[in-house]
């Protein structure tokens, strides 16, 4: 969330307005939240719902952090279907509507620049630098389409959107996927990640069994504060992984916090699902309950987007950061760490980084984690003289630059290769985002749910969000060669599941070398 801080306009008047395009096809009636065309008088009012839920002032601190749970967490989801009869939430909303809205007039009359790509300095909010495809990218293709295009993921008739992929344990043509379950259009509060067995027919990836809940432990009660109050009536996963490790399959999804507001939660997802039960009663395991996984100090309120990596001895390790700093520690089985492990590698890192990971902007641009992690060897499973070792070797990741504008995020994935082994300092970093075939401009055929009956921002592409990768070959789980077909999965505008099959080598191509 950089930049919020450079001044005031930028810090609250925005926020504020993705508040507003969120929610505003919706309006209040009888206690409840119904649709209807939104007024510009009942703005603010209906902003407070969430931005205030105590008797306090607004924390206008708080307010990037907010904005972002909104984009990246579903909270959209929650304002759209809560039930907004509690006579508290409607007297500290009513309250606070009048100081909102004094201080929102303040800042527009003063005639500040906002720090976003304006110079005019009169408050308008409109005129926002667009986001194009000007950036270099390498383009991906799809293996197995006709077209080369990415491949839908289709869960019955449910609206499921940052998916994963798994292959079946005993069916060689079948695959389990898994995704957030959108329940805004089905009246659902809580949070869901739906679940099916999947065959591919006529280039989708298809339930071929009814799409069920995930069915993960309760969430404990919340205890976020502020302005992230609202999320303690939210329960469920958020924004789950599933993926292999090197002997079990695991899920990582966001929750309650013992620690914080909301972190992550970690289980062996084979206690979860049937397709699993002969593994369930055979072998050993570790998380076989819902564990919160520790991270250093400082928590932030909203932790999110963990992966998980083990060595070449199958150690595990749980990687919290990528910037500005590097975070990662060793995990134990009770969910508990061991210290900070990234200041070994921290000065080869930061010459690393500084050199070559993407720059990012003043204005509401940043970095972050994205997808599970692979273990990879860099040369070809058919060449006999290819042997893993820790020369060849690598961990492999996906991480996201950021950029909203308009109020409509978009990610540009990129990928990241760590060493394999202690001091698992950064090995190389690509140059060039990748582009998955299909990806288009952003407009109302995109089918997002957030835009629905409004009008995109002119001049964006679609928002794909990576999520997820695994091997496509069902004898593999944590490690393969650049010769290997894997899946790479992302979510739609949050409002569809996609995905693209590829040989491991083609995310590979543009990579710049640490070491150089």
């Amino acid at each position: 969330m950089s930049g919020f801080a450079a001044k005031k306009l930028v810090v609250f008047v925005c926020p504020l307005i993705v508040f507003v395009c969120i929610i505003l096809i919706f309006g209040i009636n009888d206690g409840k939240v119904v649709y209807q065309p939104a007024s510009q008088p009942d703005l603010v009012a209906r902003v407070q719902d969430v931005l205030v839920v105590n008797n306090e002032d607004p924390n206008v601190d708080n307010i990037p952090e907010v904005e972002e749970v909104v984009e990246e967490d579903g909270l959209a989801q929650l304002i759209s279907n809560l039930q907004i009869g509690d006579d508290q939430v409607k007297k500290t909303a009513d309250s606070a509507a009048s100081d909102i809205g004094d201080f929102a007039s303040a800042e527009f009359s003063n005639g500040d620049g906002d720090g976003d790509g304006h110079e005019n300095g009169t408050g308008d909010i409109t005129d926002v630098a667009p986001i194009t495809t000007e950036l270099d990218h390498r383009e991906i293709f799809s293996l197995s389409t006709k077209n080369r295009k990415y491949f839908p993921l289709k869960f019955g008739n449910h609206i499921v959107y940052n998916p994963n992929i798994l292959p079946h344990p005993t069916k060689h043509d079948t695959w389990i996927i898994a995704g957030q379950h959108e329940g805004s259009c089905e009246k659902h509060v809580d949070l869901e990640e739906m679940v099916c067995d999947a065959i591919f027919w006529e280039d989708v990836l298809s339930c071929i069994t009814p799409p069920t809940l995930l069915p993960v432990e309760p969430s404990i009660q919340g205890t976020c504060e502020g302005d992230l109050a609202v999320l303690n009536l939210q329960y469920g996963p958020r924004d789950a992984r599933v993926f292999y490790g090197p002997s079990a399959p695991y899920i990582l999804y966001g929750s309650q916090s013992i620690f914080t507001c909301i972190s992550i939660w970690l289980q062996d997802v084979r206690m979860l699902l049937e397709d699993f039960r002969l593994e369930q009663l055979a072998l050993s395991k570790i998380f076989e309950r819902a564990t919160e996984v520790e991270r250093p100090m400082p928590y932030k309120e909203m932790e999110k987007n963990f992966f998980l990596f083990w060595d070449s001895q199958e150690q595990m390790y749980a990687h919290y950061d990528i910037f500005p700093n590097r975070v990662f520690a060793q995990l134990s089985a009770n969910g508990s760490i061991g210290p900070d492990l990234a200041t070994a590698a921290e000065f080869s890192d930061k010459m690393c980084m500084a050199k070559y990971l993407p720059t990012v902007g003043p204005d509401r641009e940043s970095l972050h984690q994205a997808t599970n992690s692979l273990s990879i060897t860099l040369c070809k499973r058919v060449d006999s003289s290819c042997v893993p070792n820790d020369s060849n070797t690598f961990i492999i990741t996906i991480f996201h630059k950021k950029v909203s504008k308009d109020y409509h995020p978009v990610y540009e994935p990129y990928v990241m290769l760590l060493q394999r082994d202690a001091p698992f300092a950064i090995h190389a970093i690509s140059q060039r985002p990748l582009w998955i075939s299909g990806r288009g401009p952003f407009t109302n055929e995109s089918g997002s749910i957030l835009w629905k009956d409004q009008e995109p921002p002119k001049g964006h592409t679609e928002m794909f969000y990576m999520t997820s990768m695994s091997w496509k070959s069902h004898v593999q789980k944590y490690h393969g060669h650049i010769d290997d077909d894997l899946f790479l999965a992302f979510g739609i505008e949050d409002s569809k599941a996609g995905a693209v099959d590829l040989k491991a080598g083609d995310l590979l191509q543009d990579l710049a070398y640490c070491a150089n």
